[in-house]
């Protein structure tokens, strides 16, 4: 079977790598300020992850190097949310992918003979969000710390970009077709309601592209609403080699039993959401969580995690919401 993603992120990289799409994406979506100031040659996509293994399932991310009018350097960083409602745990999430950037660009500059310390390069973290609600998180790290004003200033603070797709009405999403036809995919995801209307102009914005059979794919895998006869008739208007290239690879997850590898792997999204819930309840109930802990969470099953997190919120310690007595 073609390797063809079938996930948020997994999608959501196969578009961002497609020519072009990542220029006119990050020149339309970044704040006009930041946009005037890059030089017109395309960003340099990284190869670096920085969203952790327990969170790939709600976040993916791409790095990219430009270069400014002046010629300096500027690293764009790119977060895609794709859970259903806005995370407000995001900006926590932000402020450790920023400092480990910073922390392997260093390294990079000692392997090279350099001094760090000063004139790191700038970083402008960009969240692109495709869940149903609207995104009313601060975009200001700042804005979520409870402080004394004599105390801001001891304090980091950054703003992000926020690209919230559903506020975004479709022929504005990009004025570059694929970017555009991509982003519409992604955007109706969540939203059921406009389900069809996607997968018709889906085949309209991504014909002839590289990304057209990899966001069918995604498609059969991610719209509730939209049936395989729904996908076929979309399909006729589509260029004959992708569209057979689209049913094989349907016909294939039919007659290898993926329909039930999909409800496998809905549920198991499910258990690590709940992970990630009560992963976040413990710390700020105990101010952190064990390794031991930590492992046990991640792989429990979802009714387990209902019982963890039920019993959290009248534990006393953390040893009483895993069963273990505590020690006097």
């Amino acid at each position: 079977m073609q390797n063809l993603p079938v996930t948020h992120d997994a999608f959501f990289r196969a578009l961002m790598d497609e020519p072009g799409v990542a220029a006119a994406l990050l020149r339309e979506h970044l704040p006009a300020e930041v946009a005037a100031l890059l030089a017109p040659d395309a960003p340099e996509l990284l190869d670096a992850h920085f969203v952790a293994a327990h969170l790939r399932h709600s976040q993916a991310d791409r790095l990219y190097r430009a270069r400014t009018v002046t010629g300096d350097e500027v690293y764009l960083y790119v977060l895609l949310e794709h859970k259903s409602v806005p995370d407000p745990e995001v900006g926590v999430q932000l402020l450790g992918y920023l400092a480990e950037i910073w922390r392997r660009l260093d390294r990079q500059r000692l392997e090279q003979g350099g001094a760090v310390g000063s004139e790191r390069p700038p970083i402008v973290p960009l969240v692109i969000y495709h869940g149903a609600r609207e995104w009313t998180v601060p975009l200001s790290f700042g804005e979520t710390v409870a402080a004394d004003p004599a105390l801001r200033r001891y304090l980091p603070d950054f703003t992000y970009a926020l690209l919230d797709l559903g506020q975004v009405p479709d022929e504005r999403l990009s004025s570059q077709r694929v970017a555009r036809g991509g982003l519409r995919v992604l955007k109706y995801s969540h939203r059921p309601d406009g389900q069809g209307a996607a997968v018709l102009a889906a085949v309209d914005d991504l014909q002839g592209s590289g990304i057209l059979v990899s966001a069918f794919i995604y498609i059969n895998w991610a719209y509730d609403a939209v049936d395989r006869r729904a996908i076929e008739a979309a399909l006729a208007r589509a260029p004959d080699e992708q569209r057979e290239a689209v049913m094989s690879v349907m016909a294939q997850e039919r007659e290898q039993g993926r329909v039930e590898g999909r409800a496998e792997g809905k549920a198991e999204g499910k258990a690590e959401g709940k992970a990630e819930t009560l992963l976040r309840l413990l710390n700020r109930r105990f101010n952190g969580v064990p390794e031991d802990y930590r492992t046990q969470v991640l792989a429990a099953d979802a009714d387990q995690l209902d019982t963890w997190i039920d019993t959290v919120f009248d534990a006393e310690t953390i040893e009483n919401v895993f069963g273990a007595p505590t020690a006097h």
